[in-house]
């Protein structure tokens, strides 16, 4: 979440829909040769990635690249590196430098054509897969990883700007400002773990059945049990707010608490800087007194 909302905190930050284009026909030039037939189309959706669906000779294919620029690139290759501790080679076929007309290449990944799940998963499966990749990835110490203090120091930039624009009331306010202290003052003491950092419903996917957890561009050096409470805080997973907010991270019930406010005050955040927030139904206010009234 961190990296999308330095995008649009940025002034300068690129087009990204002229730059998928640019990419376009240079991806299809360095696939194409003549004992091959080759398509590629961009895929919908995605915020900061550029992604394309391919056909490469009757093999559907997944292709990721990056924004122009050394740590979205960087990004990328973090990814790239976690998928392959967690999946070996099943899921990053491929590591591809795709030269570019102005000189420069940009990395892309080359990967299988993967499923959405058809309906969400139960929480208990949710925590589980959550933890059994913070287990496969304890101890490995990555190059680049963002700390938790980072997502303090962003928290408390949302809250200013959600409070100043009238968005989430004074007594609310004060509550998250408890909340967002009470994590930075317990930080030292709570279990660490490499954290997803975007670990929701379209970031988890099948492969023959199996589910695989994809998109690490996020990742961050965070709390053990913080992927699961970012997945609670999903509108398709909200039925399971009441019953499954406490007690599945081995968190305190205070701690979880405030996992779930920080989250939802960074995710209502990124939506005022993209603009999102005004087709939401719900508002920053009413989804943060939600978390604040569940009782644990």
């Amino acid at each position: 979440m961190l990296s999308k909302i330095a995008f649009f905190e940025a002034d300068d930050r690129p087009d990204i829909a002229a730059d998928r284009a640019h990419l376009l026909p240079a991806l299809r030039r360095h696939l194409q040769s003549p004992s091959r037939d080759v398509t590629v189309a961009p895929t919908p959706g995605g915020t900061l990635g550029a992604c394309y669906d391919a056909d490469i000779s009757g093999e559907k294919r997944f292709l990721k690249t990056h924004l122009p620029g050394a740590l979205a690139r960087a990004n990328l290759a973090k990814e790239a590196d976690i998928l392959e501790h967690l999946y070996g080679n099943t899921i990053v076929l491929d590591r591809l430098e795709i030269p570019l007309a102005d000189g420069t290449t940009r990395l892309c990944l080359m990967m299988p054509a993967l499923v959405p799940q058809a309906a969400p998963m139960p929480p208990a499966d949710a925590a589980a897969l959550a933890s059994a990749c913070s287990d496969q990835l304890k101890g490995w110490q990555p190059d680049g990883l963002a700390s938790f203090d980072h997502y303090l120091a962003s928290a408390a930039e949302a809250l200013k700007t959600l409070s100043s624009r009238g968005l989430l009331g004074p007594t609310s306010a004060i509550e998250v400002r408890r909340l967002i202290a009470l994590l930075g003052d317990r930080l030292a003491d709570l279990p660490e773990a490499l954290c997803h950092g975007d670990f929701g419903p379209k970031n988890i996917m099948l492969q023959g059945g199996v589910r695989r957890v994809i998109d690490w561009e996020d990742a961050f050096r965070g709390i053990a049990g913080y992927d699961y409470l970012y997945w609670l805080t999903f509108m398709e997973n909200r039925p399971f707010l009441q019953e499954a907010a406490f007690g599945r991270t081995g968190l305190s019930p205070d701690v979880e608490r405030a996992i779930l406010v920080l989250v939802v005050l960074l995710k209502s955040y990124l939506a005022i800087l993209s603009g999102e927030h005004l087709k939401h139904a719900m508002s920053a206010e009413d989804r943060i007194a939600e978390i604040l009234d569940l009782q644990a």
